[in-house]
């Protein structure tokens, strides 16, 4: 039960360090490309790729990517990849919270209905 528990942690972390990153990403690029209009693609990399956010963002998803080879090796893949879901629930909320985007009822619906499944997946 202890190998199970330490598993789900690791997995957890990693979704958790994913969902951290794609919120840095979301709110670097917003950032970084806000005064570019009509600006070539280049000009419009160059701005994101150096914004400390998106910086930040790589280095986490590197992290995040390490940790989930770690909770791989420790779980079953049928077992770990439900446990993504869960990062949905955690970027819809932040989501709705740091970027004020909409958060109706049939996102929430579907969240409650993954974090069960995943509930659920965890048990077995």
């Amino acid at each position: 039960m202890e190998h199970k528990r330490k598993a789900i942690l690791i997995i957890l972390t990693s979704v958790l360090l994913i969902s951290v990153a794609q919120l840095l990403l979301k709110y670097g690029v917003k950032n970084a490309t806000a005064g570019l209009t009509d600006s070539s693609a280049s000009i419009m990399l160059a701005a994101i790729f150096s914004s400390w956010q998106v910086l930040m963002a790589v280095a986490l998803l590197l992290a995040s990517s390490t940790l989930w080879l770690i909770g791989l090796s420790k779980a079953d893949l049928s077992f770990a990849a439900p446990m993504l879901g869960t990062g949905y629930a955690v970027v819809a909320f932040f989501s709705w919270v740091l970027f004020n985007e909409t958060l109706g009822i049939t996102r929430i619906f579907g969240i409650i209905i993954i974090i069960t499944g995943v509930i659920m997946m965890s048990r077995s």
